[in-house]
């Protein structure tokens, strides 16, 4: 058995830390292979602090929503504070097993914010390395070690959500969107119609809006529109450069076109927000936001 741990405190407790005055605190990280001796754990009344476990290789048995079941590799597994406990692994599965345990006044929010649970996430190089890093980390601690080492678990959590989503999408809508997103950011002074974006993702026209608006809240003409105007704002603010001009770096060849739908997006004519350095739509985005009284 191979055991690789780093530990934020000297001592060891079996049902953790709980520490509240901190928004994110981890207590311990590590790492287990079994090659030559398999390992059960069970804890009726669990810990005080959250545990997250992710089965690199191998698989193993683990109590989930009072339930045993087998879990392979790639999948994490969450535990809260007080939730029982009950995990077993077996030499025989050769299980790889990366683990953290944390706390924090903040915790129980975010991992509500980012939807956290057991689940798969596959079997990442990069979610390993994450692990490491922290483990790294909290053995060394190196100055600013306990910054560094939040700096990578809010990483991690933002990239399991991340990644738990992008698994209820197919492979090839994903990697398609993300090819016409990046090639509209570059190409956003072309003439686009939504034909030619569903051409160039390979799907039909009523497929296409449908998939964009699902993955970017937005359809894909206002998507461009919406784009256009932010890449205008940045030359607007560019000594010297005439509203004609400006126009026709976005794509739009009728500069009193441009104007009026700069003036729909923005809220204000390019040359007022020019004259104002952007100070009118921030006018316009604050009372937005503001709540009557």
């Amino acid at each position: 058995m191979i055991d690789i741990s780093g530990h934020l405190r000297d001592r060891r407790r079996e049902i953790g830390f709980l520490q509240e005055d901190q928004p994110i605190v981890v207590n311990c990280c590590g790492y287990q292979a079994f090659r030559t001796k398999s390992l059960w754990k069970k804890r009726p009344q669990g810990r005080v602090d959250y545990q997250l476990l992710y089965i690199y290789k191998g698989r193993g048995e683990f109590l989930i929503n009072k339930k045993r079941m087998f879990c392979d590799a790639g999948t994490i597994i969450l535990y809260r504070p007080g939730e029982e406990q009950f995990y077993s692994y077996f030499c025989e599965d050769a299980p790889e097993v990366f683990w953290i345990h944390f706390t924090g006044s903040d915790v129980e929010k975010i991992l509500n914010k980012y939807s956290i649970k057991s689940g798969y996430v596959g079997e990442s190089s990069y979610l390993k390395h994450m692990f490491q890093e922290i483990i790294v980390e909290l053995q060394l601690k190196k100055t600013g070690y306990e910054t560094m080492i939040i700096c990578e678990f809010c990483k991690m959590i933002a990239w399991i959500s991340r990644t738990m989503q992008d698994t209820n999408k197919t492979v090839g809508e994903d990697i398609h969107m993300d090819q016409l997103i990046l090639h509209l950011n570059q190409n956003y002074q072309k003439e686009w119609s939504v034909k030619e974006m569903a051409d160039y993702c390979g799907f039909s026209v009523g497929y296409f809006g449908h998939i964009f608006k699902k993955t970017m809240q937005v359809s894909p003409m206002q998507y461009l529109t919406e784009l256009r105007m932010s890449k205008a704002k940045d030359f607007l603010m560019e000594e010297g450069m005439r509203i004609a001009e400006v126009a026709d770096l976005v794509g739009y060849k009728d500069p009193l076109y441009f104007s009026r739908v700069f003036k729909k997006t923005v809220g204000c004519s390019p040359a007022d927000y020019r004259e104002d350095g952007g100070y009118l739509e921030m006018i316009k985005t604050s009372n937005m936001h503001e709540r009557p009284l």
